[in-house]
């Protein structure tokens, strides 16, 4: 990309800011839940050695983020809408560069322009729904320390990602998501999803629902607990999820599989807390993940963590995260000769505030057997991000 086109990017989220703003001064003032959005990601990536090949990439995402609250409408109270769009531009390091399978950028995706999120969500009393065009892991498989991580493993764990289709960056499908908040310790969500999500062309926009009850469905649940262990917070998540559809492989395609299935754990601990600073200090991370199944490629996955917030300044925060995801060596879609027993990122990044709205974040991925693939030596990229917000 041009040093022009990138520039004229930056000038779109500028003015489309400004337009948002101009046009909607009273829900501003009068919606406590309105909020408008605007950011800029930038990834410099590199591929410094193993994988498919050695070289340099660079990917980016403008984000629209547009929430109104129905009152503001005039309409009734407790509801929200939503409006999401993105743009995403640039190279695919983890398909042209290192052939990993866990995605080592989670903003890669190449040249589109797309509805990305078009939801309401309304609430009454501890209960709420949202239905619409949503990102499942805006609400599930997601947790606080993990999600500093660039990795996409850290965000959205393969034994649903590479198993079977999901409603996730870039692609998104209609969804009805339920929670309902038990006390202040537990909460409990459960979301239903259409089976296949449409396809993303440079020309739909991302309106390709794909609707069909013959795609099946994904339905998704997890329990909440938050805990406090002396003045030590916690976050423990327990979930499952099973696709209703029929699949098969793809060296056995006669022997399909109706459903497919897993069961998640995930737990945010903080371990260590600065005195001075109710957020800073050492936290942990786990995330584990069992998909059985002959057809899954990924049946098992394990992560885990540390990260320490307030190292240098206030707002800073350093990483250090292993992503495991062994390959199901009995499923007739891998070729078993060439393929290894599992693919393992370990990955280290740093990020820190040098302006207000302006974070950058240096990291750095080393993966082992990338694209679980013998033929591919062990590769270490490095990546340099630049997050540019506007709110």
């Amino acid at each position: 990309m041009s040093t022009a086109k990138f520039f004229l990017r930056i000038g779109i989220i500028i003015c489309s800011l400004a337009i948002m703003t101009t046009i909607t001064p009273n829900a501003l003032a009068q919606g406590e839940d309105h909020t408008i959005n605007t950011s800029l990601t930038h990834d410099f990536a590199g591929n410094l050695t193993g994988g498919m090949r050695t070289g340099q990439a660079h990917m980016g995402l403008i984000n629209l983020d547009f929430s109104l609250d129905s009152r503001s409408l005039n309409l009734w109270d407790n509801g929200l809408f939503r409006i999401h769009i993105q743009n995403t531009y640039g190279q695919k390091p983890t398909q042209n560069l290192i052939g990993d399978i866990q995605v080592f950028s989670n903003i890669e995706n190449g040249t589109y322009t797309y509805l990305y999120q078009f939801w309401y969500k309304h609430r009454i009393g501890d209960f709420s729904i949202i239905a619409g065009k949503h990102d499942l892991n805006e609400v599930f498989f997601t947790s606080e320390f993990a999600g500093e991580y660039i990795n996409s493993s850290f965000g959205i764990m393969p034994i649903a990602s590479l198993n079977v289709p999901v409603s996730i960056f870039p692609r998104t499908t209609l969804g009805i998501i339920g929670k309902y908040k038990i006390n202040s310790k537990y909460e409990v969500y459960a979301g239903i999803y259409n089976g296949r999500p449409g396809a993303l062309t440079q020309s739909n926009f991302g309106t390709d629902f794909n609707l069909s009850l013959n795609h099946g469905r994904f339905y998704v649940g997890e329990f909440h607990i938050y805990s406090q262990i002396g003045d030590k917070a916690g976050n423990y998540k327990i979930g499952g999820f099973y696709h209703s559809d029929e699949f098969s492989g793809t060296i056995q395609p006669s022997q399909p599989q109706k459903g497919v299935g897993g069961i998640y754990f995930i737990a945010d601990q903080m371990i260590f807390q600065n005195s001075s600073a109710k957020n800073s200090g050492l936290g942990a991370l786990l995330q584990l993940g069992y998909a059985p199944g002959r057809l899954n490629i990924n049946d098992f996955y394990l992560a885990g963590g540390f990260n320490y917030s307030g190292l240098f300044t206030k707002q800073d925060k350093m990483g250090l995260a292993l992503a495991h995801a062994s390959a199901n060596k009995s499923s007739p879609s891998l070729v078993q000769e060439d393929c290894a027993v599992c693919e393992t990122t370990l990955e280290l990044t740093y990020k820190t505030n040098i302006m207000k709205n302006l974070v950058i974040q240096p990291d750095l991925q080393y993966i082992i057997h990338p694209g679980i693939d013998t033929g591919y030596d062990n590769a270490l990229a490095g990546l340099l991000r630049i997050h540019w917000s506007l709110n």
